[in-house]
């Protein structure tokens, strides 16, 4: 694998803190690499922003093998059906950063509070928010310039949060946006509960005109063989192998996570070039949408 390309960093980079659930690693590193090309001026808002992990990643920064997701779980929900990741355990540690990121976010927000606390050990964000993004959204009218949302198709109606969008964003701002084709539910026969909508790409250009909106860039991604990696995967027994880990010594659990590293990045340098190689028939849409 060539370790000095900025793809390959990316992967290594997202498998370094998705270690267990490498599909997962493949999906973020190349959805990095299509998102790190959008423009974010200040002020910034990183909406639906999790744990911040992704975003952080996408702008450069790095962590040293020592931290990863798993560092916050709630092992109860392993095997539950639940979200184990809500949960707070070991924050990310100042020493653990080993490569600061290119820029921040001037806000993050989201739902769920344990999650924005990780987020906010990063340093990435300058300030948070916790907030439900199906309702009214905490800023003022025209008050930020630039949006990114990796997660709008969790909302209930993609032409609310459109609209929302644009309330808060000023003349000429930017909203950047992952947004689900119906091909994903072709592919992803497991996940379908993943995406709350759909929209081609004829939809999502109505939808924009609709919104008050004018598309100024698009970009296809995670190709059919991408996602039915992703659609596999390793979700049915991460609960279990993330039990084990957490019975591991410090010592033991960097040891294995290396090796296992090791054992699992020439697959995934092979698919995520695939990927790469494949004609645009992509599941997922990058948009960029500029306010009329």
């Amino acid at each position: 694998m060539p370790v000095v390309t900025e793809s390959a960093s990316l992967l290594d980079a997202h498998l370094n803190v998705h270690w267990l659930r490498p599909e997962s690693a493949l999906w973020d590193a190349i959805a990095s690499s299509v998102v790190a090309r959008a423009e974010l001026p200040p002020p910034s808002l990183d909406l639906g922003c999790g744990n911040g992990l992704f975003s952080f990643i996408t702008a450069g920064g790095r962590f040293s093998p020592e931290y990863d997701w798993y560092r916050n779980v709630d092992l109860e929900r392993a095997g539950e059906g639940g979200d184990l990741y809500d949960a707070l355990g070991t924050l990310p540690r100042r020493a653990w950063i080993t490569e600061e990121p290119r820029h921040q976010f001037d806000w993050g927000l989201d739902a769920k509070a344990t999650l924005l606390e990780q987020a906010k050990a990063l340093g990435f964000y300058r300030q948070t928010a916790l907030a439900d993004a199906n309702g009214r959204l905490p800023w003022p009218d025209e008050s930020l310039q630039s949006v990114f949302s990796n997660m709008l198709y969790w909302l209930t109606s993609a032409e609310a949060a459109l609209r929302e969008l644009r309330r808060i964003l000023r003349p000429g701002g930017r909203a950047w946006l992952c947004l689900p084709d119906p091909a994903f539910l072709a592919c992803c026969t497991r996940r379908r509960d993943a995406v709350r909508w759909t929209v081609s790409a004829e939809e999502w250009e109505a939808l924009a005109a609709r919104t008050g909106f004018r598309a100024i860039s698009a970009t296809r991604y995670l190709s059919p063989l991408t996602l039915k990696v992703w659609d596999i995967g390793l979700r049915p027994v991460a609960g279990v192998l993330i039990k084990m880990v957490h019975r591991l010594s410090e010592a033991d659990r960097l040891a294995l996570k290396l090796e296992w590293m090791d054992c699992v990045r020439p697959f995934l340098w092979e698919l995520y070039e695939q990927d790469q190689r494949e004609p645009r028939s992509g599941g997922f849409h990058f948009v960029g949408l500029e306010k009329g």
